[in-house]
């Protein structure tokens, strides 16, 4: 299967990985060192780390939720579903039927 690389085309993982980097894991950490729960130094180097490490380690990951998102989204893109019998697929409006 072959996919053409479009606008935008690495921007959804991107999202998708500092969204959950962000949201579950840095702010949570940074959110302990507030309330004093862990040493607010520890929970500036805890967050500063694993803000560099984890988009790393969920870099495949993320890019897995975002063609599951594309196939929600767009079903008929899926090769299965495609209408023609061909092995690209295509990311531009005018060519999508």
């Amino acid at each position: 299967m072959v996919l053409e690389r479009g606008d935008g085309y690495y921007l959804g993982p991107l999202c998708i990985n500092y969204g959950l980097v962000a949201c579950f894991f840095v702010v949570p950490v940074l959110l302990a060192g507030f309330l004093q729960w862990i040493p607010f130094a520890l929970a500036l180097g805890i967050a500063l780390i694993g803000g560099l490490l984890l988009p790393i380690l969920m870099y495949r990951h993320c890019w897995s939720l975002w063609l599951m998102t594309y196939y929600i989204c767009l079903p008929n893109e899926l090769h299965a579903n495609h209408p023609e019998d061909s092995d690209d697929l295509s990311f531009e409006e005018e060519k999508r039927s």
